[in-house]
């Protein structure tokens, strides 16, 4: 027999014992790091609802051979308050045998009373089942962009990530380096990025605020955001290991607002863009300031999702685009679904649960 119920505290340790060993190393050994990520991103942010629980599913001694966990998040749907749950982390012990653990957690959570449920990182056996319990394949959202701004440095990072460490991306450095010069010499027009006609400050959480009002407008859902929360959600950002520096700009021209962008840099790899925003005439110029920031700052190429919103701009731009099919959604109410894949919602990689990855130890 075994019980579903909401996470406690006093689940933690088991929690970050059974991620390390489903997602990381495959040794069950004590995480403290991993436990207090999880009570920070779960339990103790600001929006945390106990109506919208994270799950655990354990078996008759107590031990923990299932997870899911929820990042509830609040939005305005036409002004509505509604709530939103990202589902993050779903994992099963290898002791749970062939109970199908992970679809009887997926299908308690998603019949909870939150109005909305996505996932930004369903790989395919999570596919199958977001499908099977009625879940909606995103298609445009399901899609990433890249720009290439230094293949060679690029090939070298793909290689390094493929083998598991970083021996051959150091060994292929130099050669990463002279075809790079090559690349820009031969197809300098494709890779090449002109500098913007606007500028930057740091991007605050006030200032984010500022700006997302002036787009309420033409907004039918948006994350309904707020200081304390956006505070957190940068701090987090911060704590992340190994995926570059936290860099927030909020761009303008001529004293006017344009918008703003959020990524993270890693120079000479993959810099990872978790949020654009601006409106329809100003997408592009806030593109172009990101651009061209993240060449000058050394970045291999920029990697993002594609919103609605950004399409046409990051065609023209000379972005590559790959369909992944891992965001998918679900809700008893189908005008909202369609509105979360339409130019009408602001639901970005920075809201959901693609960033909330554990610390290493």
């Amino acid at each position: 027999m075994t019980a579903i119920r909401p996470l406690e505290r006093d689940d933690l340790p088991q929690v970050a014992s059974l991620y390390h060993v489903v997602m990381r190393s495959g040794a069950r050994a004590a995480a403290p790091r991993t436990e207090a990520f999880f009570a920070r991103t779960l339990l103790d942010h600001p929006w945390a609802d106990p109506e919208i629980p994270s799950l655990v599913q354990s078996n008759e001694r107590d031990e923990v051979i299932g997870f899911l966990g929820s990042h509830t998040r609040r939005l305005r749907f036409d002004g509505e308050r509604v709530r939103a749950a990202y589902v993050g982390h779903l994992m099963a012990a290898p002791q749970a045998g062939r109970r199908p653990v992970g679809a009887i957690l997926l299908r308690k959570f998603l019949g909870g009373p939150q109005e909305l449920s996505i996932t930004d990182t369903a790989a395919e056996p999570t596919r199958r089942m977001w499908k099977a319990l009625g879940g909606r394949l995103a298609h445009l959202t399901g899609i990433t962009w890249t720009r290439v701004f230094r293949p060679g440095r690029l090939a070298g990072e793909l290689l390094s990530q493929r083998r598991g460490r970083d021996t051959p991306g150091r060994l292929a450095r130099p050669l990463s380096s002279a075809l790079d010069a090559m690349a820009a010499r031969v197809a300098g027009d494709v890779l090449r990025v002109e500098p913007p006609r606007s500028s930057a400050v740091p991007l605050t959480s006030a200032s984010l605020l500022d700006g997302l009002s002036s787009l309420a407008d033409s907004l039918r859902l948006q994350v309904d955001y707020d200081e304390e929360f956006l505070d957190w959600t940068f701090a987090e950002l911060e704590r992340l290991e190994g995926r570059g520096r936290v860099v927030r700009c909020l761009v303008r021209a001529d004293d006017r607002v344009l918008g703003w962008y959020v990524y993270l840099l890693r120079a000479g790899g993959v810099s990872q863009v978790l949020q654009v925003a601006a409106d329809e005439r100003d997408v592009g110029a806030v593109l172009d300031h990101l651009f061209h920031h993240a060449q000058t700052s050394g970045a291999a190429a920029l990697h993002g999702r594609v919103e609605p919103r950004l399409l046409e701009s990051l065609t023209r731009r000379k972005c590559l685009l790959i369909d992944r099919g891992r965001t998918l959604f679900h809700s008893r109410r189908p005008e909202l679904v369609s509105t979360a894949t339409s130019p009408d919602a602001f639901l970005t990689r920075m809201d959901g649960e693609w960033w909330c990855a554990p610390p290493s130890g």
